[in-house]
């Protein structure tokens, strides 16, 4: 009876043993995991807290520049006529923010600021905008520039619509059921098109009418092949035009390109403001109005243009804000986008 007793109690030590062990070996677990992770809180409040220090100036722009993106939604003719290469790296360079540019159409754009996907945006649609701004999505709009719309067609110009307004010229495209090429993307220069077609009374329709659905640089593409009717801003139309078979026909001062910059209001909580109002600030101030003023491009003798602009370089967008633009306050700007 006792040794049969016994076998319990050596049963019951084994049992007590492996629990201790486990205890222990979770203990010691926890003793690491604990020290991994206040040795991650202080790796990072020292990054943080380092001021000076060469590793700790590396790792201070990362997490600078991480924090100072602004995210730019801008048109495609911004994009296409080269003017942002010239405005957004002086930007960079004064301000210290990494800009992220998607270039897409207007109508996309604002959908973009309602969605708080885009901090800032470049835009050319007045009436589209002030609705954006009515409904309150958009912090401030600034006009800033300007440029010219054309219509471009066949240098032989079959119809007749040379030097004729866009409303007669483009009666005159649908009178004779000629080949026009529309982008209907819901871009800003679709949304004029709109407009100068409503103006026309006209609702176009049939197989001569031609939408394509894509940017301003495929639109053209169908154009050139197709020998139809387009209509253009200028800066995009000269930037583009190597390679397109199509000449300017018609302008029309009735109807300018006008572009705007709008912060987007911080709904969501992820907007960058502080970003966004530098640019504002920076696009509206003589540096910029001047940059924008002196952009041009090399139009080189071509036959798609007149005569008396045939040689050397062309301007191709007006500054809005130049003449009240001051030099003291151009420097108060410069100096606090570098801060």
């Amino acid at each position: 009876m006792t040794e049969e007793r016994e076998k319990p109690i050596v049963i019951t030590k084994s049992k007590n043993k492996k629990g201790k062990i486990f205890y222990v070996v979770l203990a010691v677990l926890i003793v690491l995991l604990s020290w991994r992770l206040s040795s991650h809180i202080n790796q990072v409040k020292k990054v943080e807290d380092q001021d000076d220090g060469q590793d700790g100036k590396k790792k201070a722009v990362v997490k600078n520049t991480i924090i100072r993106e602004l995210i730019v939604s801008t048109t495609f003719s911004l994009e296409d006529s080269g003017l942002l290469n010239v405005l957004i790296p002086e930007f960079e360079k004064l301000s210290g923010y990494r800009v992220k540019v998607l270039a897409v159409g207007t109508g996309e754009a604002l959908e973009m600021g309602r969605r708080q996907v885009a901090d800032v945006l470049l835009v050319h649609a007045p009436e589209m905008e002030e609705k954006f701004m009515a409904a309150g999505y958009g912090e401030r709009r600034e006009m800033i520039m300007a440029s010219d719309f054309v219509i471009a067609g066949p240098e032989s110009d079959p119809i007749g619509i040379k030097n004729l307004n866009f409303v007669d010229a483009f009666l005159q495209i649908a009178r004779k059921e000629y080949f026009f090429v529309s982008r209907a993307d819901n871009s800003g220069t679709n949304f004029l098109e709109k407009q100068i077609w409503k103006a026309a009374g006209i609702k176009p329709e049939g197989r001569w009418y031609l939408e394509t659905g894509q940017g301003m640089a495929e639109s053209l593409r169908i154009a050139s092949e197709k020998q139809a009717y387009i209509l253009v801003d200028l800066p995009t139309f000269m930037k583009l035009s190597r390679g397109i078979e199509l000449a300017i026909l018609a302008t029309d001062s009735q109807y300018q390109n006008l572009y705007s910059v709008i912060t987007v209001k911080n709904l969501s909580g992820k907007v960058n403001e502080k970003g966004g109002q530098a640019l504002i600030k920076y696009l509206t101030s003589e540096k910029a109005q001047r940059l924008i003023a002196e952009f041009s491009i090399e139009v080189g003798g071509s036959r798609k243009w007149d005569k008396q602009n045939q040689e050397g370089k062309q301007s191709l967008f007006y500054p809005l804000r130049l003449r009240t633009a001051d030099s003291e306050e151009s420097k108060e700007m410069e100096a606090s986008l570098k801060r």
